[in-house]
């Protein structure tokens, strides 16, 4: 599984560089600055002590169907100016599934600033409940449905930062399941 896991990483890293350079072309176009990210990931262990369950993050170095995993995307302004319409993307592994709920909204002030999620690859983002249109056959005639998306089949997650102030950082998490 560590093979699997040393892929699943190198894949990730690919995607999630692509996902938050392509996000931030217009802001890169104004700025030759760049945006510091930091992606990792964490074994999240449930445990009991004294009868209170608790969480214990471990390394993700080797990984088994079943484990859940913690994404963290941190994103560093480190310029001297403001940052605008900054998009930040955690791709979800194929190893892995999204765990419903996990990717909360980052609060800026008075702002919340809910995830989107894409089941194409990125292509198209909404918030939940994610619906797409398929084709099926009903009496001998082809028809088209609309039908909700599984958030185990979402592929990528998005949040859209207004404005991202000099040399301020901010912290995005998710979770996934292995499969």
């Amino acid at each position: 599984m560590e093979v699997a896991l040393n892929r699943l990483w190198r894949c990730t890293w690919i995607r999630v560089l692509a996902g938050v350079v392509l996000g931030l072309l217009p802001t890169l176009a104004q700025s030759a600055e760049p945006v510091k990210l930091t992606l990792t990931s964490v074994r999240v262990v449930q445990e009991n002590e004294g009868g209170q369950p608790r969480e214990i993050f471990q390394p993700a170095l080797a990984v088994k169907p079943g484990d859940v995993l913690e994404w963290r995307l941190e994103a560093e302004n480190t310029t001297e100016r403001p940052l605008r319409q900054v998009v930040l993307v955690i791709p979800i592994p194929r190893e892995t599934r999204y765990l419903e709920g996990s990717a909360l909204a980052l609060e800026r002030g008075n702002t919340r600033l809910l995830p989107m999620f894409s089941y194409d690859g990125g292509q198209t983002y909404s918030l939940p409940p994610l619906r797409r249109k398929i084709r099926v056959n009903e009496n001998g005639k082809e028809v088209e449905k609309e039908v909700e998306v599984k958030p185990e089949e979402y592929t990528h997650a998005r949040w859209v930062l207004p404005e991202l102030t000099p040399k301020e950082k901010v912290l995005l998490k998710l979770r996934t399941i292995v499969k």
